[in-house]
């Protein structure tokens, strides 16, 4: 059993889980957002960057420290997320530099600083981080007249209008220009709007609009 699994919910809302063999990796409620849709938005996105699990101690296919980082890198290339960031051994770095020659994706690279132990041990060699993201604008990538609509229904006014100005500012953008070349991009990512956030790592808007009302209601 493996998969994503939806429920629809009463009060136009659902339920999403994410399954790996059997075992429950992510489980979520969201409201219906049915309009919008992107090869590059997938509910497997956050959680298989972040190494999410229901339970820490039931099998999960995170292998070593650095699968993750491995996940996004191969993510990034084949256009399942837009943008990202990843450490890896140097070696694997300079393959994945090679490969990115063919695709959109710009990206920045440094010497791994103050890495966690768990993360170097066993690793040959230095590690490198990088920050990457696809040149396309946003509004080549995304429909976003489908998402400021599924928006406008699925948050209340203030917030609403608020997460839709935020994508709108955004069409003539791209996720390189903005937040991989420009000086302290990943600062600037940080504090712009979730919806936008979600968006440009490839997260599902349902889960991310939750959130939204979510921290919303704990102010």
């Amino acid at each position: 059993m493996n998969g994503t699994y939806e429920r629809p919910l009463p009060r136009r809302t659902v339920e999403v889980v994410t399954v790996w063999y059997g075992y429950p990796l992510s489980h979520w409620r969201g409201p219906r957002m049915p309009r919008f849709s992107s090869p590059m938005v997938s509910a497997w996105n956050p959680v298989l960057a972040q190494g999410l699990a229901v339970d820490p101690h039931a099998p999960a296919p995170y292998r070593d420290e650095l699968w993750c980082d491995r996940w996004i890198a191969e993510a990034l290339l084949y256009g399942r997320k837009p943008y990202g960031a990843f450490t890896l051994p140097a070696d694997e770095a300079m393959r994945w530099f090679a490969k990115s020659g063919g695709t959109n994706l710009v990206y920045r690279a440094e010497v791994a600083a103050d890495v966690p132990a768990e993360l170097s041990a066993g690793v040959p060699g230095e590690l490198v981080r990088v920050v990457a993201g696809t040149s396309e604008r946003y509004a080549q990538l995304f429909d976003l007249d489908a998402l400021i609509a599924d928006y406008r229904e699925a948050l209340p006014g203030e917030l609403a209008e608020r997460e839709s100005q935020a994508l709108d500012a955004h069409r003539s953008r791209s996720p390189a220009l903005d937040y991989v070349l420009r000086q302290s991009a990943e600062a600037l990512f940080a504090h712009t709007a979730l919806s936008v956030r979600g968006l440009t790592l490839g997260y599902p808007p349902r889960e991310t609009a939750s959130r939204i009302a979510a921290e919303a209601a704990a102010r």
